[in-house]
């Protein structure tokens, strides 16, 4: 779940989902800080993130890192069958 500065319909902050993989290590530590790649399970709710955007993680309520987005790319169209 990251916080990417949408909000709910009441005015609070909303977190979308975004798969997340790591690159070039195997593991990241706890504290640690590697290049990462988030897949947006709901595309349209990213639009607005492009490089330069500071976004948080959270697992619950409490923020379980953060990241500083250095691309953003639109979603690949895939052909029809």
């Amino acid at each position: 779940m990251r916080d990417i500065g949408n909000l709910s319909p009441a005015g609070g902050a909303s977190v979308s989902i975004a798969g997340l993989w790591i690159e070039d290590v195997p593991f990241l530590e706890s504290g640690g800080r590697a290049a990462v790649r988030l897949v947006p399970l709901t595309p349209s709710h990213w639009r607005h993130v492009e490089a330069g955007r500071r976004i948080t993680m959270h697992e619950n309520r409490t923020v379980a890192g953060t990241a500083l987005v250095l691309e953003a790319r639109p979603p690949a169209c895939r052909a029809g069958p």
